[in-house]
Order: structure tokens, then sequence, then C-alpha cells
């Protein structure tokens, strides 16, 4: 067997699976559920939290709940990453009108 061409045939089936994986998250995920989201798991906070945020007193900084914040808020970002590629390789460019 040719190793140059089964690399190239499992590169397209990579690509093509990332594109699959990307249409189906941006025709299932619309802004109003990523917004959802960051509210739901407060996103916009700092990881580590020195005063509550619903009643403003001291606490102490917990690494596990820093952790649990920092993760939510990267899944939110990975989202977007994905359908920002996803809109992104479908918009035509100027080589492919000409």
């Amino acid at each position: 067997m040719n190793t140059i061409q089964d690399t190239d045939d499992l590169e397209r089936a990579y690509r093509l699976r990332i594109a699959q994986r990307r249409e189906h998250l941006a025709a299932h995920i619309d802004e109003e559920t990523l917004a959802y989201l960051e509210a739901e798991f407060e996103t916009n906070l700092p990881c580590y939290q020195t005063r509550d945020p619903a009643t403003g007193h001291r606490i102490a900084p917990d690494p596990i709940a820093a952790a649990l914040r920092d993760g939510q808020r990267e899944v939110v970002l990975w989202l977007r990453h994905e359908i920002a590629q996803y809109r992104n390789n479908k918009q035509p460019t100027t080589e492919q009108e000409e």
C-alpha cells in the first residue's frame, strides 16, 4: 500500500469529520444558547472568587470551583470558535468567485 495515499485519505476523512461537526454545531447552537450558557455558568466572572457573586460576602478561594468555572468558560469559547470556523469556511473567497 502507498503510505502517502493512505495519509492523504486519512487527512481528507479527518477534515470531512471536522467540517461535519462544525456544521452540526452551527445548525443547533445559536447565539441565544451561548448567551444562556454564559449566564448560567457566570463565565464572565474571574475563575477565583473572593466574594460570593450572589451575596457579596467574602469567601475563601475554592480551586475546585475555579477549575469548574474555567472549564465551563473554555467550552463556551470552543463552541464559539467552531461555529466561527464553520461560517468562515462557508463564505466564498475571491479566488473561488473568479
